[in-house]
């Protein structure tokens, strides 16, 4: 009888809410806390949202099914955790009606930034702080968003993973939350909502880790969590598209060395040695030029906090780990911080973000609306679905162009003995281009 963790693995599930890493290990990891992760705390997002509040008891009950398959396997016990923030009152309400019957737990966390962050979640559900440069596993816990959560279940229904929900925002006359088919374009999605502006650009995935982009050729992929149309002239935008060499400029000049940036940094409340201002003085003066400085960039979660909300100065130390990161990167420097023993800041209970305050500070309180859901089908007439949407290797068509394919028929496979994940069809139609890094099909708008 095959497990969650093979369900998962044939179905194409990977995490929904972050970098995208293959679900199926997660799955058979040995752990004793499962965490289900339903902080959304990325801004303007709402799709998990929708999702908690009619997919409750999916969720509950999956987690009970992969808390039971890991206690079975390992023989101790299990625990299964729901963190969800105390203001989706609805949701925390249909949790704790379903948590009861499965014997599960359920977290109720502020509304703050980065309530969502994992290594922040998994110290909120068990007092264990994750080590410097490593992942929850390394200290018994494996955390799952409630989006991959119901995309588990689906796959334990026989359903592979060929929708994503989008929340769709911004200066729109219809925002909605809305499935959108694997590898649509976004030219197939944003005229239709009605765009209230001429020159625009869609922020891809939130104000703090997302990005924006004018390619309207980009599609959307099992990690496209929202879509928003911003004003190309607006405030955040143009800090978000800042370049480097304006960064090392403007803080030469602006810099107060405040250590505010550091103050309000969740990795440094954990008690990772990561201090921001140190770079900014670092790149400003050419001050603390020792290797743990400058290799300290590789604890950095590059949540935005530093620059889009300390500094006063506007500056921001995360484009500066960034670069550092490249180029350690390129040059083939591996992370040495490893510290296990950590001790956390007497501030952390204090230093959460209002998630309100946060959208004031961006200039994005206008967008930040909760958007109605659109059951309809998405009609699509093309989806180009990429080969590698997740962490690890890239999948291997098994499928020729020319040949007509079903929704949810598998068309990607995991290449022999490496971490990867499946892709199937998100629309039925014909594969009209196959290379090396995606798949096209054709199909018929209904």
């Amino acid at each position: 009888m095959p497990t969650v963790a093979d369900l998962a693995r044939q179905a194409g599930v990977i995490g929904a809410g972050g970098a995208g890493f293959p679900t199926h290990i997660k799955l058979a990891s040995a752990v004793n806390t499962v965490i289900v992760n339903g902080a959304e705390c990325e801004p303007l997002m709402c799709g998990d949202l929708h999702l908690m509040e009619t997919r409750a008891g999916d969720i509950v009950a999956t987690l009970r099914k992969i808390v039971d398959e890991i206690s079975g396997r390992t023989g101790s016990e299990v625990k299964g955790v729901i963190g969800v923030k105390q203001k989706y009152d609805h949701a925390v309400k249909s949790f704790r009606d379903q948590a009861g019957k499965h014997g599960v737990s359920v977290l109720e966390l502020d509304n703050v930034y980065p309530a969502g962050d994992e290594h922040y979640l998994v110290f909120e559900a068990t007092g264990r702080a994750v080590p410097e440069g490593g992942i929850p596993l390394d200290v018994g816990v494996v955390v799952i968003n409630v989006g991959t959560m119901v995309n588990i279940a689906e796959a334990v229904n026989g359903k592979p993973v060929t929708e994503r929900i989008v929340t769709l925002g911004g200066a729109m006359d219809n925002p909605k939350v809305a499935f959108i088919p694997v590898g649509t374009a976004f030219g197939e999605i944003i005229p239709r909502l009605g765009v209230k502006i001429d020159d625009y650009v869609i922020l891809v995935n939130g104000p703090m880790m997302g990005r924006v982009t004018e390619d309207m050729n980009e599609v959307v992929t099992k990690t496209t969590g929202g879509l928003f149309v911003l004003p190309k002239d607006h405030s955040h935008v143009m800090r978000m598209a800042r370049p480097l060499s304006t960064e090392i400029r403007i803080g030469k000049s602006a810099c107060e060395v405040c250590r505010y940036c550091t103050d309000f940094c969740p990795r440094y409340l954990l008690g990772h040695r990561l201090e921001p201002h140190k770079i900014m003085r670092v790149i400003n003066y050419d001050r603390d030029l020792d290797s743990d400085t400058i290799t300290s960039a590789w604890l950095c979660c590059e949540c935005g906090l530093c620059d889009l909300w300390a500094c006063p100065m506007f500056l921001s130390p995360r484009v500066i780990y960034r670069e550092f990161k490249r180029r350690m990167r390129e040059a083939g420097i591996k992370n040495p911080h490893r510290r296990a023993d950590l001790t956390q800041d007497s501030y952390r209970p204090f230093r959460g973000v209002p998630a309100d305050k946060l959208m004031r500070r961006l200039g994005l309180s206008e967008y930040d609306v909760k958007a109605p859901f659109d059951p309809a089908p998405w009609p699509v007439s093309s989806v180009r679905i990429p080969l590698n949407q997740h962490i690890g290797a890239t999948a291997l068509p098994v499928v020729k162009q020319g040949e007509k394919v079903t929704k949810g028929q598998l068309i990607g496979e995991i290449p022999e003995g490496k971490l990867g994940a499946r892709y199937h069809a998100s629309i039925s139609g014909v594969v009209t281009a196959i290379s090396t890094s995606h798949i096209g099909i054709s199909g018929q708008v209904k």
